[in-house]
């Protein structure tokens, strides 16, 4: 079981009480009336408010490597994890494993995992999403890639590699749902319970979350740019040849990056893509939010001419709508009259200059050019 996260560039831990893998029972009902509604694969009910631990005995083994230290914790023969901490990384990697979920006892089981930590969270948290005030089921909101709870001092960080469920039904702890195996069909659309296989056998889940103790005034700047490093991940590739290294090197080009200077650490390029010979699609992103750091969180300008000199030299840029299908000039957006005669005071859309091609980004701002090189 993890115990304790210790920043040593900031010379503070946090403390785990518990950590590990639990259990809610889905409630099999058959659907009659609302109070009777069955856990399944478009609803998450649990028959109680309370997991149970998936076992009460684990085993643990400790590997030392040159560069990574890393604790296999088995709890049964379906739940497992691998904590794992890599010289000079500011996370710590959780790899887990769940299933095949026994039901043999005709029970249906959904499995989350848990960090019960000591932070003084006074009932909040907060994920890429948002949700209300309800039990167990509707306290669990969309984790689309991070969820985090704070004090005054110290933030706690969970990165997903996936969309999850997640919540945080006491302070300082969070519980995630990785896995679920049901017996009862919900009677919301797929007609068949959520007990899926592949290949002929029973669904097994692998999963990472990356873990980020951190000052809660700096932990966006490490969670942003962590997340990024996560999601955003180079690719290995591989293709047989008879070629030797030095034969291949001399007839294909082995690096190639479209930028030809370093993008601002809170500008991300979304998207480059070649729509003609000479015209390009081209996508940049803010992806810091307002007020969460006294650096990254204020409006940036780049130059696409200055970072993108590979392509060549752009003679037009039009700016387009988010998913590229209009100019910007041409939007007319809905006017709403509202009973209280509010509105939402509409965005000025200026159309960049044929030789403009400064941008500038407030914070969580995405915006699309066209661009022409000569």
């Amino acid at each position: 079981m993890l115990k304790d996260i210790f920043n040593l560039k900031k010379s503070f831990d946090i403390s785990f009480s518990n950590q590990g893998f639990y259990w809610y029972q889905g409630f099999s009902g058959n659907n009659s009336h609302p109070e009777f509604q069955a856990s399944g694969a478009y609803v998450f009910r649990p028959l109680t408010q309370t997991a149970e631990p998936v076992s009460q005995t684990r085993t643990v083994t400790c590997i030392k490597a040159l560069s990574v230290q890393t604790a296999v914790i088995v709890f049964n023969d379906w739940a497992s994890q691998e904590i794992s901490l890599y010289d000079e990384a500011q996370n710590v990697e959780v790899e887990w494993t769940i299933g095949p979920i026994p039901v043999n006892d005709n029970i249906g089981k959904e499995i989350i995992i848990r960090y019960d930590t000591d932070i003084q969270s006074q009932a909040k948290y907060y994920t890429d999403a948002n949700g209300l005030l309800e039990p167990v089921s509707g306290n669990y909101y969309p984790v689309n890639s991070r969820i985090w709870i704070k004090d005054q001092n110290r933030q706690f960080t969970v990165l997903t590699d996936r969309s999850e469920g997640g919540a945080s039904l006491h302070d300082g702890s969070i519980e995630i749902m990785l896995h679920r195996r049901l017996l009862y069909d919900d009677d919301l659309g797929v007609s068949e319970a959520l007990n899926e296989s592949a290949f002929g056998e029973d669904l097994v889940v692998r999963g990472r979350h990356s873990l980020i103790v951190d000052a809660s005034a700096t932990s966006a700047l490490v969670h942003r740019v962590s997340a990024q490093n996560m999601y955003m991940h180079p690719l290995a590739v591989y293709s047989l040849t008879q070629q030797t290294f030095a034969n291949y090197s001399a007839v294909y080009r082995l690096t190639w990056s479209a930028l030809t200077n370093v993008l601002p650490l809170n500008v991300h390029l979304l998207t480059l893509d070649q729509l003609g010979p000479k015209d390009y699609l081209i996508r940049v992103e803010h992806y810091f939010e307002m007020n969460e750091d006294d650096t990254y969180s204020h409006p940036v300008t780049i130059d696409l001419q200055s970072i993108l000199k590979s392509i060549g030299t752009i003679t037009n840029t039009v700016e387009l709508t988010l998913g590229g299908n209009l100019p910007l000039a041409e939007l007319q957006r809905l006017n709403w009259v509202t009973s209280d005669k509010e509105s939402s005071r509409p965005t000025d859309h200026k159309e960049q200059s044929l030789n403009d091609t400064s941008v500038r980004l407030t914070p969580m701002q995405i915006r699309t050019f066209q661009v022409t090189v000569a």
